[in-house]
């Protein structure tokens, strides 16, 4: 049986897969970018990532240099 999926829910193991890359790159450029965060979103920012990694996605993250 094939799962179904709710983007609407409180927990992350019942996003899309796309819905949880989209918010992935959105906290990531929240933190990492424009460096306007708090504690709550670095929890949800690695929820995100964790439940990426369960499903087999690797995530890749470059540092680059000015």
């Amino acid at each position: 049986m094939k799962k179904k999926y709710n983007n609407n829910s409180q927990f992350f193991k019942d996003w899309t897969t796309t819905k949880l890359k989209a918010e992935t790159k959105d906290y990531d450029n929240m933190i990492n970018n424009l460096g306007c965060y708090g504690i709550s979103d670095l929890k949800f920012f690695y929820g995100c990532v964790k439940e990426l990694e369960r499903r087999g996605i690797e995530i890749n993250s470059e540092i680059t240099f000015n």
